[in-house]
């Protein structure tokens, strides 16, 4: 019997070191705020064409003011495009008229973007420089408006 199991282990010990840990999606409501933890899509709010193509979403929050509206949201997402590939994507984005770019600023191995869309809505963009071949990127959404 032990000779058996010991003629197996090889190949279980391969199969259970291919199988990698999934991380779930963790969803946390209270009244009007929803907190997720890996999610599967962003908030709609955030106009996904300033995305990197690839990526992977790690946070997100959101606070509605009904059920359809929202009034402030965060995405923080992870992507292993290169970094001018990014920025090169966020200003072409901001140049078709939607949104319009306000301010950019390099600090710290950081981007910022603040662009300011119709009816009275702000978005940043905050591009980290790590020193991994994958970047960060925190979004940030705010209407100011009740419309």
């Amino acid at each position: 019997m032990l000779s058996v199991m010991l003629r197996f282990l090889p190949i279980l010990l391969l199969f259970f070191g291919a199988c990698t840990p999934t991380t779930q999606t963790e969803i946390y409501r209270f009244d009007q705020i929803v907190v997720t933890k890996n999610p599967t899509s962003p908030p709609p709010a955030f106009p996904q064409s300033f995305f990197p193509e690839k990526l992977r979403f790690l946070e997100s929050s959101e606070f509605k003011t009904s059920h359809i509206h929202t009034k402030e949201a965060y995405l923080l997402l992870e992507s292993e495009e290169s970094l001018a590939s990014i920025l090169k994507r966020i200003e072409t984005r901001s140049m078709q008229g939607d949104w319009k770019l306000i301010d950019k600023t390099e600090k710290n191995g950081e981007v910022t973007y603040l662009l300011e869309g119709f009816i009275k809505k702000s978005l940043s963009i905050v591009v980290s420089e790590t020193g991994s071949p994958s970047h960060y990127l925190r979004f940030y959404f705010r209407k100011h408006s009740s419309y």
